[in-house]
C-alpha cells in the first residue's frame, strides 16, 4: 500500500450484518473512493470512521434520492433506504480526519447503493 494510504475494512463489524454488503476499500488524501454497496430493504447499513485516524467530520455532498444518510454520532454514519424501495441510490460525502502529521485533511466518499429485497 502506498504512502498516504490506509484499508478500510471490517474492523468494527460492519459487514457482519446480515442487512449489508459492501467490500473492503483504500482510502487515501484528497481522492475520491468509489464503493458499491448492497443493503436489503427496509434495512440500514453504516459506516464507522473513527478507524481513519482522528476524524474530524462529513459534509454530505450529494444526499441519497431513495433513502438517508446520517451521522449517529461523531464517527458513526448509516445509510437507511426509503420504507418499500429497491433499487439504486447514491449518495456523496467529504470525510474530514487528521492524517499522520496531524493536518486536517479529507477524502470524498461516493457510495452507488443497490437496495434488494433481502441478501
Amino acid at each position: 500500500m502506498r504512502p498516504g494510504y490506509k484499508s478500510y475494512g471490517n474492523a468494527h463489524g460492519l459487514n457482519a450484518n446480515a442487512a449489508c454488503r459492501r467490500p473492503h476499500f483504500n482510502i487515501c488524501q484528497g481522492c475520491d473512493v468509489v464503493i458499491p454497496m448492497r443493503v436489503a430493504q427496509d434495512r440500514g447499513c453504516g459506516f464507522n470512521f473513527q478507524s481513519l485516524g482522528p476524524f474530524v467530520g462529513q459534509d454530505v455532498v450529494v444526499s441519497p434520492a431513495n433513502g438517508s444518510y446520517s451521522l449517529v454520532n461523531s464517527t458513526k454514519a448509516v445509510y437507511r433506504p426509503n420504507s418499500g424501495f429497491t433499487g439504486s441510490d447514491h449518495f456523496e460525502s467529504r470525510l474530514y480526519f487528521e492524517d499522520g502529521a496531524g493536518k486536517r485533511t479529507f477524502l470524498n466518499l461516493k457510495v452507488n447503493v443497490n437496495v434488494v429485497p433481502s441478501l
